[in-house]
C-alpha cells in the first residue's frame, strides 16, 4: 500500500455511491472512517480505511472498470487517459510529464503500451466494421439502380491520397502515405490502407519480435497511393461483393492505368471520372504560369489575380450546374460550350453565352426573345466593375 499524498482523478458516480454508503454508516456508528491506505494502479487508485470505532472495513475505488477485447478488465481512468494520447498523437512521457504538474500518478509505460494496443484492436474492429457496413449499403443502392458488371453490384468510387509531408509536385520521399476509397453514393469509407517505409522501433535497434513493427514498404513513395488504391479494388467483391467500376480521382496519371492492368478480370471495364475539384485546381495553376511565363499579360482589363479567379469561379458554377442534368450527354455538350465560353463571359462579351448560365444572357433573352444567335450581347458597364482597373497586378501566384 502507498501512502495518500497527491491528486487523483476520481469517478464522481463513484464518490457519489461511496458518500451514499458512508453516511448509511453514521446513521448506526459515531466513529469516524479514515481512508490512509491506497493502491494505485495508473491513474486509477483503491483507497482503504477502517471506522475507528467499530473497525468497519470501508473501500472507495477511484475509477470504473472496463472488461477489453481479450476478456480482461481495464481501469477506465487509464483506457482514457491513453486514448486521448493517441487522439492527440501523444505518448507516454507526455501524459507522464502533464500530470507530473498536477501531482497525480501515472502508469507504467510497459502498462501504457499494452493499453495503447487493446485500444489500437478495438479501433480496428470498429473501422472494418463500420466499412464492412458502408460496402453493404453501398451495393444494396447498386442492386436497387439495377447497377451491374458480369451481375456483380456495380459502383461508382471516390479515390484519394496523401503523404506525411507535401511533395510540390517533385520531392516524393515521404516516409508514409496514406490513401482512402469512399463511396460516391453514401459518402462512406470503404477502404483505407497505409505505407510507411520507416520504423522508430526498428531504427533505436529494438528486434522486431519485441514490437508491432509498422514499415511495410520499400519502393518509391510517390507509388505508396497507387498501390494502396489497386489493393483497395482487388479487395471490392471479396469483403463488400461489389465491384468499382467508375472512379473519381485527380490528374495522377500513373493510378487509371495501374488499375487497369493490376485488377484481373473486369479491370478493362474501370472508367475514370475526373475530380471537378481538381480540373479547377489545375485551372487555376495554367492561369497562374500563363501569366508567369508572360508578362504582357498583367495588368487593367487582363489576367488579374481578380480576373483569373473569375474564370476559375465560372468553370466551378458551370460544371456544379450542368451536374444536375438528367440528360448526362447533352449536359457533357452544353458543358464543353459553357467552358469555352469561359474567357468571353468573364470579359464581357455575352454572345455565345447559355441562359441558363449567364445572368446577362437571360435578362437580353426575356427583352428581345427574337434576336439571333449571332448578335452581340456584352455586360456594358458592370464588365468595369467586375475588372481590376487599377493597373497592377502585383499578386504572387497561389499554390495550387
Amino acid at each position: 500500500m502507498d501512502s495518500l499524498e497527491g491528486s487523483r482523478v476520481i469517478n464522481l458516480k463513484r464518490l457519489q455511491q461511496y458518500s451514499k454508503d458512508l453516511s448509511q454508516h453514521s446513521s448506526s456508528c459515531d466513529g469516524p472512517v479514515v481512508l490512509d491506505q491506497e493502491k494505485r494502479a495508473g491513474m486509477a487508485s483503491v483507497l482503504k480505511g477502517d471506522c475507528t470505532s467499530c473497525g468497519k472495513a470501508v473501500t472507495l475505488e477511484t475509477s470504473s472498470k472496463v472488461k477489453g477485447p481479450k476478456g480482461y478488465c481495464r481501469w477506465e481512468a487509464n483506457l482514457a487517459a491513453v486514448w486521448g494520447q493517441m487522439a492527440t498523437g501523444a505518448g507516454h512521457s507526455q501524459l507522464e510529464e502533464t500530470m507530473s504538474v498536477m501531482g497525480v500518478p501515472v502508469m507504467t509505460k510497459a502498462s501504457f503500451i499494452a493499453t495503447e494496443r487493446d485500444i489500437g484492436g478495438c479501433w480496428r474492429q470498429a473501422l472494418l466494421s463500420s466499412m464492412a457496413n458502408a460496402g453493404q449499403e453501398e451495393r444494396r443502392i447498386a442492386i436497387e439502380k439495377g447497377n451491374f458488371h458480369e451481375d456483380v453490384p456495380a459502383i461508382t468510387v471516390i479515390v484519394d491520397g496523401g503523404w506525411l509531408k507535401r511533395s510540390h509536385k517533385h520531392s516524393y520521399n515521404a516516409k508514409s502515405g496514406v490513401a482512402i476509397i469512399i463511396g460516391k453514393e453514401t459518402g462512406k469509407l470503404l477502404y483505407l490502407g497505409v505505407r510507411n517505409k520507416y520504423c522508430h522501433a526498428c531504427a533505436t535497434g529494438i528486434p522486431e519480435e519485441n514490437h508491432d513493427c509498422f514499415r511495410n514498404w520499400t519502393a518509391s513513395s510517390f507509388e505508396m497511393e497507387t498501390d494502396i488504391i489497386v489493393d483497395g479494388f482487388l479487395e471490392a467483391e471479396r469483403v463488400h461483393g461489389v465491384r468499382y467500376t467508375k472512379f473519381v480521382g485527380d490528374g495522377d496519371s500513373s493510378i487509371y492505368p495501374a488499375l487497369i492492368s493490376g485488377v484481373p478480370g473486369w479491370g478493362h471495364a474501370i472508367k475514370k471520372l475526373e475530380c471537378a475539384n481538381h480540373a479547377c485546381k489545375c485551372y487555376r495553376g495554367a492561369l497562374e504560369r500563363l501569366v508567369q511565363d508572360n508578362a504582357s499579360y498583367k495588368g487593367s482589363r487582363k489576367l488579374t489575380k481578380k480576373m483569373r479567379q473569375k474564370l476559375v469561379s465560372a468553370a466551378r458554377c458551370a460544371i456544379k450546374m450542368r451536374s444536375k442534368e438528367s440528360d448526362a450527354k447533352n449536359a457533357v455538350v452544353q458543358l464543353k460550350k459553357d467552358l469555352m465560353n469561359g474567357p468571353m463571359h468573364c470579359f464581357g462579351i455575352h454572345s455565345h453565352c447559355s441562359a441558363d448560365f449567364c445572368t446577362v444572357a437571360q435578362a437580353h433573352k426575356a427583352s428581345s426573345p427574337s434576336t439571333g444567335a449571332g448578335s452581340i450581347v456584352t455586360g456594358g458597364e458592370s464588365v468595369a466593375a467586375d475588372i481590376s482597373t487599377d493597373g497592377s497586378d502585383e499578386d504572387v501566384p497561389e499554390g495550387t
